[in-house]
């Protein structure tokens, strides 16, 4: 092989060489900027027209509702005074000249009357408890007469008032009755402190106002002993209960009527929801012993019955129109103090528009009007980066 044919053939080798291995060849600089990171991506949000919603946590106490309690007669307080039968259960309508229950035997009538009795009834009584009993019997379908008198025909509509709800022939004791036996003679009948015998006594009425009250809680059962005047047989008429709460005056600013709560039981973990209903405008003592004013809500969901339970409660309360908001992170700080976002417009161009942030509430803030272009609703702002390799 001649020298020139050695000389080709180098040169050939290379620039192969060349070829294959150009591309692997970097200079330092561009080693170092591909170790570089990649530049991040924005993250974006979109500035909104909407109600800024804050929860404010309270701690609340469920009490009862209202109810009309019915209470023992006087008369039919004592050891001795047992409850012998029940005959009304809770969702029943009371109805006047119904027994209601039995104590010892003896029936206890529902009469709807403007006082209690305060004495036993015997024959010939005068007075205006006599008007009242006839009343009630001529409004339960009897004709007696009303003369303030407990005459003959007056007894004889007591007998027949008593037969019909199946209380004829009663004698609980099995030989001393309690009253004057219908259909017997003054001599068969107890005897009142004077001697005299007694046709309606006292303990066997239990004063409503009216009726057609729906009975919601039944107090007694059979075999409980009718020892506490304060005790209330029957509850009549009851309201849901209700949760109070007690703030403080700078609280009670954003507390409005109709707000929605939550309420959660912490201890059962069981949830409902609430409304508002009224702010108290004086401070008052709370259940706690903490002063402020009063705030009560009623149950919008399914009502806690755990009287006196401690719950949470979540107010939602909201701004009272819709605002301008950005998220709380799109809003930056100068060194001067002042603050901006950075818009993104219409090409990807970043734009700094300075804003007068307002109230913020959920995460977000209101920008305060009026703002520069070219912010408005629907411009997106930044809020964040992220790298590209997230």
């Amino acid at each position: 092989m001649t020298l020139v044919g050695v000389f080709v053939i180098v040169v050939l080798v290379v620039t192969a060489g060349a070829i294959f291995a150009g591309p692997s060849l970097r200079s330092p600089q561009q080693v170092a900027a591909d170790a570089a990171p990649p530049s991040p991506s924005l993250v974006t949000a979109t500035v909104e027209r909407r109600r800024l919603v804050e929860p404010i946590v309270l701690r609340g106490r469920v009490v009862p509702g209202r109810s009309e309690r019915l209470l023992t007669p006087s008369a039919a307080v004592g050891e001795s005074s047992v409850v012998t039968k029940v005959s009304v259960r809770a969702g029943d309508r009371t109805a006047e000249g119904r027994v209601l229950l039995e104590r010892s035997g003896e029936p206890m009538f529902a009469m709807a009357l403007p006082f209690p009795m305060y004495r036993d009834l015997v024959a010939d009584a005068r007075g205006p408890d006599v008007v009242e009993v006839q009343k009630s019997l001529r409004r339960v379908g009897y004709s007696a007469t009303v003369t303030g008198i407990l005459d003959k025909e007056t007894r004889r509509y007591l007998e027949s008032f008593y037969r019909d709800r199946g209380y004829g022939d009663q004698t609980p004791s099995g030989t001393t009755p309690t009253r004057a036996t219908p259909g017997g003679t003054d001599a068969d009948a107890p005897r009142s402190e004077e001697g005299l015998a007694v046709w309606l006594p006292q303990s066997a009425v239990i004063v409503i106002d009216k009726s057609g009250r729906r009975v919601s809680k039944v107090n007694v059962r059979v075999g409980q002993v009718l020892n506490d005047p304060k005790a209330p047989l029957l509850e009549l008429d009851g309201q849901a209960p209700t949760i109070v709460a007690t703030v403080d005056p700078e609280q009670s600013t954003m507390l409005r009527p109709g707000q929605t709560a939550g309420v959660i039981d912490e201890i059962t973990n069981a949830r409902s929801s609430a409304e508002l209903v009224t702010v108290g405008s004086e401070p008052e003592a709370g259940a706690d012993g903490q002063s402020g004013l009063q705030v009560h809500f009623r149950f919008s969901g399914k009502a806690m019955k755990e009287e006196a339970r401690s719950v949470r409660l979540d107010v939602q309360v909201a701004a009272a129109a819709e605002v301008l908001a950005a998220p709380v992170s799109a809003i930056y700080s100068r060194p001067d103090g002042s603050t901006f976002v950075t818009a993104v417009t219409d090409g990807s161009k970043l734009v700094d528009v300075t804003v007068s942030p307002g109230q913020s509430a959920g995460g977000w803030v209101e920008l305060q009007l009026p703002v520069t272009a070219p912010l408005a609703e629907g411009t997106s702002v930044v809020v964040g980066e992220q790298s590209r390799g997230q």
